[in-house]
């Protein structure tokens, strides 16, 4: 026996917890952003003989001043598969949602289309849920399409690391070589990763405002960022990349220590056998070293003098749960672009997830579009050189309510 029920808070959190189609944009923290933001929250879901197999939240807001626009956030949690649940849950839920005056529900679950590799090529004999996308097409749900490109929404395209078990030596062998190049290079520079506190969540803010002004992208308020930052609390990492001078400079002291006893054992060679091709070639290597120890004190000194004993180079929000975790926003600064700060974050991160057992890497949003002359080229680009595999939404669906006033509001909008 099918039941269309009303969900608690807690009912809803604990059933999408652990939850196949369960992600960040469908956690109870993400709805806790949503209230916060001004819209009503609310959940429902179906009951199978007594058990919960289907649950939804629905967040609305007025328009056409009598109506509510309807929005399920990534989709329900149920199996897609079974049409009786799926069937009997759109019928219900459109009564449900008349009642209430909705106007119309849009909904983006949390399933792939087909399976794709690391190119954005087709999968063959891999997942295919084009069915999923027929199946609510004949429910009633008008499917937006298979779109590419960015759009003022959560992406229909993303990029997922998948790290099944491996450990950090064989993610970073399997890394593209420009990428693996650029994660030693923050190692050798002194690089370091921390997390930020709420208190100072200004300097993610500052440098997200450069960077938009920078790269000519609209950015969102300052205090949308912060009601997400609050909203996940725990769930939510804010990283900052920066080189600590003096930290550097002492590392370098001691490089510099180690490599004047290494020459000193060298020389000491060369006296005892004299034109040593070893030990030439050797004393070569290390003078080549301390030559470009001196260069990195000389540098570093000067941007001591510069810009201060700490400068803050890249910044970035993570959000976690349902088994991964998902780069959000980022942020650099220009002036330190040859540091290479992002991959310092995202290794910080990376390891992060191997410890704590995540299996999804999510570099979260792509355009879809694999053309390397496409000005969207190099987001992909830049994230596909830590491997991985695309992932493609079967994207957006609107189901609507009033059906009249529904084709009258479309006529409106244009």
């Amino acid at each position: 026996m099918l039941e269309f029920v009303q969900l608690t808070d807690e009912e809803y959190a604990s059933f999408q917890e652990n939850h196949p189609c369960g992600q960040f944009l469908n956690t109870p923290e993400a709805m806790q952003q949503k209230l916060v933001d001004g819209w009503d929250v609310e959940y429902v879901g179906v009951k199978k003989d007594g058990q919960l197999v289907c649950a939804t939240n629905l967040t609305s807001i007025p328009v056409m001043k009598i109506y509510r626009y309807y929005r399920a956030q990534r989709g329900y949690l149920m199996d897609y598969s079974d049409t009786e649940v799926l069937k009997f849950f759109t019928k219900e839920l459109k009564s449900y949602l008349h009642a209430k005056k909705g106007l119309y529900l849009e909904m983006d679950p949390n399933v792939f289309h087909k399976e794709r590799d690391i190119d954005g090529n087709v999968v063959e004999g891999g997942y295919d849920h084009s069915d999923v996308v027929r199946k609510l097409q004949k429910l009633g749900y008008e499917h937006e399409g298979f779109t590419v490109g960015y759009e003022d929404r959560e992406p229909r395209w993303i990029f997922t690391l998948l790290i099944n078990g491996r450990s950090e030596q064989e993610l970073l062998k399997s890394f593209h070589q420009q990428t693996r190049w650029s994660i030693n290079k923050t190692i050798k520079q002194g690089i370091k990763v921390r997390e930020l506190g709420l208190d100072e969540v200004s300097i993610f803010l500052n440098m997200m405002h450069e960077t938009a002004e920078r790269r000519g992208f609209a950015k969102r308020e300052d205090e949308w960022y912060v009601r997400q930052i609050e909203a996940f609390k725990d769930k939510g990492k804010l990283l900052l990349a920066y080189l600590d001078i003096p930290d550097f400079l002492q590392s370098l002291d001691q490089e510099k220590a180690d490599l004047d006893k290494e020459m000193a054992d060298i020389q000491q060679k060369l006296e005892e056998i004299p034109n040593s091709k070893k030990f030439v070639k050797k004393q070569r290597v290390v003078q080549e070293a301390l030559d470009l120890n001196l260069k990195k004190r000389n540098e570093a000194l000067e941007m001591q003098e510069q810009y201060g004993p700490v400068i803050n180079m890249a910044t970035s929000l993570f959000l976690i749960g349902n088994g991964e975790i998902v780069y959000m926003h980022s942020a650099t600064d220009d002036t330190f672009r040859k540091y290479n700060a992002p991959y310092a974050i995202h290794w910080y991160m990376i390891r992060y997830a191997i410890a704590h057992g995540y299996n999804r890497y999510n570099f979260y949003g792509i355009s879809g579009i694999f053309d390397k002359e496409d000005e969207s080229y190099g987001v992909y680009d830049f994230k596909r050189g830590f491997t991985g595999v695309v992932e493609e939404y079967i994207g957006y669906f609107t189901l609507p309510i009033s059906d009249m006033m529904y084709k009258m509001y479309k006529k409106l909008k244009g």
